[in-house]
């Protein structure tokens, strides 16, 4: 699974020039016959493009353009490890590929930028959270949703103690124990006897977590998400002494994680979070219904894309059951040339807005819940 952060939304959302940039989506199978289905789906979505860059671009030029596309489809190893979602964005030379524990449409761009909406309610979808599983063996960072939690892959964050902790050098009174991955070849930690060597182990625990911290300050840079903990008593009252991620949900789940299975991770987290965004959402709802005839609040469209182009809205809401481009009809395959069909020139619009405040920002709650009755949009203006 691959963690989407801002950092990624900001790359997506640079201007670029030329008229050859495409986005496609697609949910998909973790396993089972639907991996064949999806891999025969995904030909077609970009053959579908492959058609509509005709008359766009050079043959060469389109078949450089989709290779990565070309290469996902012949890849049996990838098609065994996907998740719930796919996307890839693509522009001359450059590309970019996620899989996302939330399912997407089925759905390909063609134009002059990218389309991001239904990859945002990986950032500000209201049941979007993180989870931090916490201990000394083994520390995991995953990533949920109302249905599920998939671990996130941590390439520079030490994940066990025994990766951030230099071995001692053994005392007469010491002994030698394994360390957690030991099986793995990791370094033997040594252990002595009495108050001075509890104490040296407190240190080297704090010394991990707060490495665990730092580590997962480049991961998560742009998030908002909130995150609740997994972890004994003491491993999760270091953590939070030592925590750099400003959204911690105050409620902790105290168990022992080495032993849980995401599902029960999910089921012990997510009545956490469930609960936490209920009360954050309609805490903001209410605001906007209490600055009705203000001048700081409005449901339409058009006026809310241009204060957002203006760094004026504080915070956004967008209709995301289903979001716009999930409504996407087409007879034969959900290809859509940008400026090119009325019919989604309101997608456009809600795209660059969500785009624009976060840009400045901005919050955006891609919710299933209405704001304001047969409005894809409602929005709290900064003034």
């Amino acid at each position: 699974m691959d963690l989407v952060t801002r950092a990624d939304i900001d790359l997506l959302a640079e201007p670029e020039g030329g008229d050859s940039q495409v986005s496609l989506f697609m949910p998909t199978h973790r396993f089972g016959r639907g991996v064949e289905a999806d891999r025969l789906a995904w030909k077609n979505l970009v053959d579908g493009v492959e058609a509509a860059l005709v008359g766009r671009l050079r043959r060469p030029d389109i078949e450089a353009l989709l290779a990565p596309a070309r290469r996902l489809h012949a890849d049996d190893m990838a098609w065994q490890y996907m998740s719930d979602g796919l996307a890839m964005f693509l522009r001359p030379g450059w590309e970019r590929t996620f899989r996302v524990p939330a399912s997407l449409p089925a759905l390909a761009t063609v134009g002059d930028h990218l389309v991001l909406g239904p990859m945002l309610r990986m950032l500000s979808g209201d049941e979007h959270f993180l989870l931090l599983a916490l201990s000394q063996r083994e520390t995991r960072l995953m990533e949920g949703s109302r249905n599920t939690v998939e671990e996130v892959r941590l390439d520079e964050v030490p994940t066990s103690l025994a990766e951030a902790v230099e071995p001692q050098e053994p005392r007469s009174d010491a002994m030698a124990r394994p360390a957690a991955n030991a099986g793995r070849g990791g370094p033997a930690v040594f252990y002595g006897h009495g108050a001075g060597d509890d104490h040296h182990k407190s240190v080297e625990i704090e010394r991990f977590l707060r490495s665990v911290s730092t580590g997962l300050r480049d991961v998560l840079v742009g998030q908002t998400s909130p995150m609740v903990l997994v972890g004994l008593d003491q491993v999760v009252a270091t953590y939070r002494e030592v925590n750099r991620y400003p959204h911690l949900v105050e409620d902790v789940v105290e168990r022992n994680p080495d032993q849980l299975a995401p599902e029960t991770l999910h089921e012990l987290a997510w009545p956490l979070i469930e609960q936490r965004l209920r009360a954050q959402r309609s805490r903001v709802i209410e605001r906007f219904h209490e600055l009705h005839g203000t001048g700081r609040v409005s449901a339409d469209l058009q006026t809310i894309a241009q204060a957002a182009a203006e760094g004026r809205v504080e915070t956004l809401f967008v209709q995301a059951d289903p979001w716009c481009w999930e409504g996407v009809e087409d007879t034969t395959l959900p290809v859509v040339q940008l400026g090119a069909d009325d019919r989604y020139a309101d997608c456009e619009l809600v795209d660059a807005a969500a785009i624009a405040t976060l840009n400045t920002s901005g919050q955006v709650y891609a919710t299933s819940q209405s704001v304001v009755p047969d409005s894809e949009v409602a929005a709290i203006f900064r003034y």
